[in-house]
């Protein structure tokens, strides 16, 4: 198990040595980027379309674009709720939530547990089943745009793909690879400077429970269940830093960062989303919380419009926008269990204690504390 959090180091201490702080690259602008993704460089240009409030140009006698915005996560920290009422303003274009091309896709996904019908649609226009190429990507929202974009150039629209906060530039992290030289921050910044980048994150105790239950939401499971998977869990990132990883490395990682199983470290959101800031500047990034998102959307959905620079809507299109049914809640599902055991949420807090502490010198809020002091 995690040993004690030392306070003199700001990490996490073994009996014999101390982690390495995170490490993040210094050469994110340089010309090794470019071959992790050549073709997107290749096609993507330095300067877009004038007339377009989205990131457009011309190509090959037709228009392509890329998304003004991006939703970059949580995993279960109420991105579809958000994103459902986020796009009923009138300047955003509703595309569907997650094509999950950046972080997945690009490298040979092809899964459609969502939005199977425009995928498939997508494979037409393609002629090819493989979804990693920059076209498939281009005509995902060619699709579901071009003919409104056509009459409103002023129009944007964006990406809500959950992968995105944690995606490495090459897709190729393994459990004995080092740090990754480039993470998917560093790919769109270097497209994109100018990009809305913007995240909802929840209590990650809380967020923890939540996605034990998604993972396993075909087995019925004790919370006595829910304690054991949260210490093989935290043992097993415990085993990458003994074998001498970073934090970050052990983060990024598929074997310890997969993001299709069930994982506490997925809830140290320092160690993603401090990638994001250092590409883009902390004063242009967005973080909202999930718990501040519940108690007072009235605030933080105008906040967030605010923040992408799109008109203000009056108060009573942001009451209709407020009054739209919760998107994916477990409100209406039967919980095996309502609360985990008093031991099992020591652990999880004395585990995220030290990263929500950074997560909150990062972003100079202590709301990101959840609490704690």
């Amino acid at each position: 198990m995690f040993e004690p959090y030392s306070e003199v180091t700001g990490s996490y201490l073994d009996s014999t040595s101390r982690y390495r702080e995170v490490h993040l690259p210094q050469y994110a602008d340089s010309d090794a980027l470019k071959k992790y993704a050549p073709e997107i460089f290749q096609r993507v240009p330095s300067t877009f379309h004038p007339d377009y409030r989205s990131p457009c140009w011309s190509e090959r006698a037709s228009l392509s674009c890329l998304p003004y915005f991006y939703l970059i996560g949580s995993y279960k920290c109420g991105t579809s709720d958000l994103w459902d009422k986020l796009v009923q303003h009138p300047g955003i274009l509703p595309v569907a939530k997650e094509p999950h091309w950046w972080a997945w896709r690009r490298f040979g996904y092809t899964g459609a547990p969502i939005n199977g019908v425009i995928v498939r649609k997508i494979r037409n226009i393609t002629k090819s089943k493989d979804d990693s190429s920059f076209d498939w990507y281009l005509n995902w929202f060619d699709y579901q745009t071009n003919a409104s974009l056509a009459r409103n150039k002023q129009l944007v629209f964006g990406d809500a793909s959950i992968t995105q906060l944690w995606g490495t530039a090459d897709g190729r992290a393994s459990y004995t690879d080092p740090e990754p030289r480039f993470v998917l921050a560093d790919l769109i910044h270097s497209i994109q400077p100018g990009a809305k980048i913007f995240a909802i994150l929840r209590n990650p105790v809380d967020r923890a429970l939540s996605e034990f239950f998604y993972t396993h939401k075909k087995s019925k499971m004790s919370r006595e269940d829910f304690h054991s998977f949260v210490e093989d869990s935290l043992g097993e990132s415990q085993r990458c830093l003994d074998a001498r990883k970073s934090a970050r490395a052990c983060a990024f990682s598929l074997e310890i960062g997969n993001w299709q199983k069930f994982v506490p470290i997925h809830g140290a959101y320092y160690l993603y989303l401090r990638e994001w800031v250092e590409a883009y500047g902390l004063d242009k990034i967005h973080v909202i919380r999930t718990e501040d998102w519940i108690n007072s959307p009235e605030e933080v959905l105008p906040q967030l419009y605010r923040y992408l620079e799109l008109a203000t809507v009056s108060p009573k299109w942001l009451s209709k926008i407020l009054a739209r049914k919760v998107k994916n809640t477990r409100k209406n599902r039967k919980p095996q269990f309502t609360a985990m055991m008093n031991s099992t949420r020591q652990l999880l807090e004395d585990f995220y204690h030290p990263w929500n502490r950074k997560l909150a010198d990062l972003l100079s809020d202590s709301k990101f504390l959840w609490g704690a002091t």
